[in-house]
C-alpha cells in the first residue's frame, strides 16, 4: 500500500482543504535501504497505538488526511512501544517516496515527543531514501510519540498543481548493545570505634564500567551514591550506632552494564572509649596528670 497525497488543480481552491480519506499510510521494515552495522529488530515486534491506549500492529497508524496546499501540512500521529526486553533506538527514515512530477514543491518531517528533526525537501528528487528524519531511545517499556509530517511551501506555484506525492517512511528499531554482567566486591575493616571514621571500597568488574554505587548498611543507604573512578567508588563513614552492622555496596548498573550487589561485609561496631597516651596533660597524647595538684593537698 502507499500513500498518495494530491495538491489541488485550481487556484480558487488552494485554500480549500479535503476530508476525504487517502490510501493507507505504509511503514515498511527498514532494512533494505541500509546495510546494518548493529543488530536490529523487526519494527513490527513493537506496538503501536493512535490514541495512547489500544495497542497492536501497524494496522492502527492513522492514514493522512486532505489534501495539500501552499502553506499547509498534513499530519499523522501514533505512538511506538517498545515491547521487547531489550533497550534500543526507534528511527524514523525517509522510505522509497515518490511524486507525480519532478518539479513538484514538497516537504517531509517528523516529530517525535513533540521535538522536530529537519525539514527534508522533497523538490527535485534530491532526497535521498533512508535519509534519517528523527529518532528516539526507547527502554523496555517506554512509549514514544511519533508525528508524521508531509507539507507544501507557501511559495508553491503552479507547477505543483495537479500533482500528487506518495512520501513513504520507514521505521527502524537499533538494539542496544547487549550489556555485560558485573561483579561488585566490598572492603573494610571488621571491626570499628563508634567515633572513629573507617574506608569503604567498592570495585566494580570489569574494567570500564561507570555509573554509582550505593553503600548500604542493614538495607539502609548510607549517604548518596558514589560515582564511580576507574571502576572504584570509596567512601568515609562513622557508625555510631554499637554492634553487627550488615553492609553492602549496590552498583547500579550503566548502559552497557548490568547491575550488581557486593556480599555483605560485617563491621561490628563498638563504644569504648580510645585509650589517652601518655605524658604530661601539655601534651596532645600526654595523660592528665596529677590531679591532686589543681586542687592542692
Amino acid at each position: 500500500m502507499t500513500t498518495t497525497i494530491s495538491a489541488p488543480g485550481g487556484l480558487k481552491r488552494l485554500t480549500t482543504a479535503f476530508g476525504g480519506a487517502i490510501l493507507a499510510l505504509f511503514l515498511a521494515a527498514f532494512g533494505a535501504l541500509v546495510m546494518p552495522t548493529a543488530a536490529h529488530a523487526d519494527p513490527a515486534s513493537l506496538q503501536y497505538s493512535a490514541d495512547n491506549s489500544t495497542w497492536g500492529d501497524m494496522s492502527l497508524i492513522p492514514d493522512f488526511q486532505g489534501e495539500l496546499i501552499p502553506g499547509g501540512e498534513l499530519t499523522t500521529t501514533f505512538y511506538a512501544k517498545n515491547t521487547t526486553s531489550q533497550g534500543g533506538t526507534l528511527q524514523v527514515y525517509l522510505g522509497n517516496w515518490t511524486k507525480s512530477a519532478p518539479d513538484m514543491q514538497a516537504y517531509v518531517r517528523v516529530e517525535v515527543n513533540d521535538a522536530s528533526g529537519a525539514i527534508v525537501d522533497l523538490t527535485n528528487n534530491l532526497a535521498a531514501p533512508g535519509t534519517e528524519l528523527q529518532s528516539t531511545h526507547l527502554s523496555p517499556g517506554q512509549t514514544a510519540k511519533v508525528m508524521l509530517v508531509v507539507g507544501m511551501p507557501a511559495t508553491a506555484g503552479n507547477e505543483s498543481q495537479n500533482q500528487s506525492v506518495n512520501p513513504d517512511f520507514a521505521l527502524d528499531f537499533e538494539l542496544d548493545a547487549a550489556a555485560v554482567a558485573t561483579t561488585t566486591t566490598l572492603t573494610g575493616p571488621a571491626t570499628a570505634n563508634s567515633t572513629t571514621a573507617f574506608e569503604l571500597t567498592a570495585t566494580v568488574a570489569p574494567a570500564g564500567a561507570t555509573g554509582t554505587v550505593q553503600f548500604k548498611d542493614n538495607g539502609a543507604s548510607i549517604g548518596n551514591p558514589v560515582p564511580l573512578t576507574n571502576g572504584v567508588a570509596k567512601r568515609t563513614q562513622i557508625l555510631t550506632t554499637a554492634g553487627a552492622h550488615s553492609i553492602t555496596a549496590v552498583y547500579n548498573g550503566a548502559d552497557g552494564f548490568i547491575a550488581s550487589t557486593s556480599e555483605v561485609l560485617t563491621v561490628t561496631v563498638t563504644t569504648t572509649p580510645v585509650e589517652p597516651g601518655t605524658g604530661s596533660a601539655g601534651s596532645s597524647s600526654g595523660s592528665l596528670g596529677d590531679l591532686g595538684s589543681i586542687f592542692g593537698s
